[in-house]
């Protein structure tokens, strides 16, 4: 018998798919293992499962765990129900200016939580929002009657941030792609446009609004930097603030028992996954096709009503939030419009005077610029080995790639922290832009890896024959034929990676040093210390980049409304 041959292109897909799993894998596999070594870091350490006796036995944990699912099963349950509608009435009717509105939960997903936690704090924080002033004028209100820095406070603003725009964002595509004969024969019975919704459209849909239900659920429960601030005073935490306090705030640092609460965050979500993973491989036997009907629902007297009031949420989302922070970088005091002379512009001659700020702008553009031109080289090579080869590993680096996803963005930060501390070799790299890169451009790789493969998938197999045929080998298809012709999904994957990375908290918390902060993370600090003027300056420097590169996408006419990255198997 003769030596099997392996070629180049097999020595560099499996070297990506070593990779892929180093990076999502061994982190993981490091937390597991030293949540059983008890001690304190730094010193001798013995086996045992005191840490994890501890997380079951602390009130204070205990109450993080209720907190944690109380709060994202609340603020999912309430964005289903208006995730579906509006999905519907985007898809499925004749609302004007829809493609705009649609936009704009778009635009609402790139806006960072803190700067929308500013501007509501101007507007509900206790007696000093100014709509609590408001409403403390008249004559039956003695007191003010909402509170930001509350359980419900924390609710609201994730509903104001992605919670219901990611779910826009996922289910209008399905919507579209639906089978419209089922809707035409309702229709035809007599039924009106609610009845057919929920008699007809969501049970069909049901397996894709599932699955769309439970990543959302996954996704809220890395929720951070929102329970961070206003939870703090009203002593509300999670277990991602637990774990940040755990690890930055304590002296010295409890490694042990965070490590120990992410592993039972991870074991707890292993459920969800598996039914996620099982729903979209049962997802190809429902009514679902590419068949779209022309005639859409006609909302009659309730178009331009409906309009109103979406467009209302809209404004609220994007900007609300953006002429609020713009507010507070002028005020003389946060939160105070009372006052003698309450406007001023100190904040940002003292802002931009600032050497902590002007290297934290430039750390960010280093980490987005980094970030984006990763993703789209890594990504691009990642989609083009699992959906276009035929290499024995590609079905297990597109389960790795999804495997991101279900990770909350803290315990990934966690994972690298300790990967690259204790690994040697690798703790030379701890607090360089690269380990920042790293980790964020890894919470972003199911959205980009998925977008991409859904492309590539489009493309005719002819073309890559007709190269076979010519002699090139796969690395020059894929060189020469496939990423010139997804280069707009391409650019719009950089770009998406540049606004993660530009917003991104919970994954380089526990990551970034003074000299490596990016301007979320100062943000984060400045609003922990009660510094809600400058944090307003850098909550209004963040959202002028993440709205430019949304414009940008919108100008380079990238198709965002077709973006679905709700099936793996696409």
């Amino acid at each position: 018998m003769g030596a099997v041959r392996i070629g180049p292109a097999t020595v560099i897909f499996t070297l990506v798919l070593g990779a892929v799993a180093f990076i999502a894998v061994y982190p993981i596999l490091l937390l597991f293992l030293n949540s059983l070594q008890v001690g304190q870091f730094g010193t001798d350490t013995t086996f045992g499962f005191d840490n994890w006796t501890a997380v079951f036995q602390e009130r204070q944990l205990r109450d993080a765990f209720v907190n944690t699912i109380t709060l994202t099963g609340t603020r999912q349950l309430i964005a289903f129900f208006i995730g579906v509608a509006l999905a519907w009435v985007f898809a499925r009717t004749d609302l004007p200016y829809k493609g705009w509105l649609e936009f704009g939960f778009w635009t609402a997903f790139f806006i960072p939580a803190l700067p929308v936690v500013i501007a509501w704090s101007l507007m509900l924080d206790g007696d000093r929002g100014l709509f609590n002033q408001f409403l403390m004028r008249l004559p039956f209100i003695n007191e003010a009657p909402f509170q930001i820095y509350s359980w419900w406070g924390i609710t609201f603003i994730h509903l104001m941030t992605t919670t219901v725009a990611i779910k826009v964002m996922l289910l209008t595509p399905a919507f579209r792609n639906m089978d419209a004969s089922l809707e035409e024969a309702s229709r035809i019975l007599g039924a009106g446009t609610l009845r057919t919704l929920f008699r007809v459209v969501v049970p069909v849909m049901a397996p894709t609004i599932l699955v769309i239900f439970l990543l959302g659920t996954i996704k809220s429960m890395e929720a951070f930097e929102v329970e961070l601030i206003l939870g703090s005073p009203a002593r509300i935490d999670v277990y991602s603030t637990l774990i940040y306090r755990r690890v930055l705030l304590k002296e010295p640092p409890e490694f042990g028992e965070a490590m120990a609460l992410s592993m039972l965050v991870l074991a707890l979500l292993l459920p969800l996954i598996v039914l996620q993973q099982w729903i979209s491989r049962r997802r190809s036997s429902q009514t679902l096709s590419g068949k779209y009907s022309a005639r859409l629902h006609e909302l009659g007297r309730l178009r331009w009503p409906l309009f109103s009031a979406i467009a209302f949420m809209v404004l609220m989302m994007t900007v609300f939030p953006i002429i609020m922070v713009t507010l507070g970088t002028f005020m003389r005091l946060f939160g105070f419009f009372d006052i003698p002379n309450p406007w001023t512009v100190k904040n940002w001659i003292v802002s931009l005077s600032d050497p902590r700020i002007l290297g934290a702008l430039k750390n960010t553009f280093l980490i987005g610029i980094g970030a984006a031109l990763f993703s789209m080289v890594a990504f691009s090579l990642i989609a083009y080995i699992s959906a276009r080869t035929r290499f024995a590993g590609r079905h297990v680096l597109d389960f790795l790639t999804w495997l991101p996803a279900t990770i909350p963005g803290i315990v990934i930060g966690l994972g690298f922290l300790w990967l690259f501390l204790r690994t040697p070799g690798l703790n030379l790299l701890y607090g360089t832009m690269f380990v920042l890169v790293l980790a964020v451009s890894l919470a972003s790789i199911t959205l980009g890896v998925q977008l991409l493969k859904t492309n590539m998938m489009q493309i005719g197999s002819e073309l890559e024959e007709a190269s076979w045929v010519s002699g090139a080998s796969h690395i020059y298809t894929f060189r020469r034929i496939f990423l010139p012709l997804i280069a707009p999904a391409l650019v719009l994957v950089g770009l998406l990676s540049f606004v993660q990375a530009a917003k991104a908290i919970s994954v380089v918390a526990l990551l970034s040093t003074r000299s490596s902060e990016p301007l979320s993370m100062l943000q984060l600090d400045y609003m922990a210390e009660g510094k809600f003027e400058e944090a307003s300056v850098i909550g209004l420097l963040i959202l002028l980049l993440t709205l430019g590169m949304a414009a940008a996408a919108r100008i380079l006419g990238l198709k965002l409304r077709g973006i679905s990255t709700t099936d793996p198997s696409t």
